[in-house]
């Protein structure tokens, strides 16, 4: 059974490490502002199990005019729970509360293994892919909400 539920940031830090950032130590995988009091982090939940995670935050991008923008950070999956729909189920889940908020849009910076995922779930890409050091080629993608 999938359950998608509100978790406390340090729930993040083992999937962050994992999946994203394997060049940090687990006590490393926090973001600086994972406790601002208007984010919120997403976890998906297989059989009880928390596999797929997502961290959402006020912060606007000086690339677009909306007003209202969340950004969306550190996403990710356990390899064994990939490709069964979590990652979708749990976005899905965050554009209704994004929505309740009568926020505008969601940005991210997108891997590129990623950006097929993001474009199928009504993201755009904005310009021209960068460098993030040490992680690699990204995107800067958005969802109007």
């Amino acid at each position: 059974m999938i359950q998608i539920r509100k978790i406390a940031p340090k729930e993040c830090y083992p999937i962050r490490q994992k999946v994203l950032w394997q060049h940090k130590n687990i006590d490393d995988c926090g973001i600086a502002i994972d406790e601002q009091n208007d984010a919120f982090h997403l976890g998906a939940y297989l059989n009880d199990e928390l596999v797929c995670i997502g961290s959402f935050f006020k912060q606007n991008h000086g690339e677009f005019s909306a007003p209202r923008q969340y950004r969306l950070r550190a996403m990710a999956t356990l390899p064994k729970a990939q490709h069964k729909g979590l990652a979708k189920i749990l976005l899905e889940k965050s554009f209704n509360e994004l929505k309740f908020h009568n926020i505008d849009l969601l940005w991210c910076d997108a891997r590129v293994v990623a950006k097929g995922f993001y474009s199928k779930l009504g993201f755009v890409t904005n310009g021209d892919s960068y460098e993030i050091p040490i992680i690699g080629t990204h995107y800067l993608m958005y969802k109007k909400i």
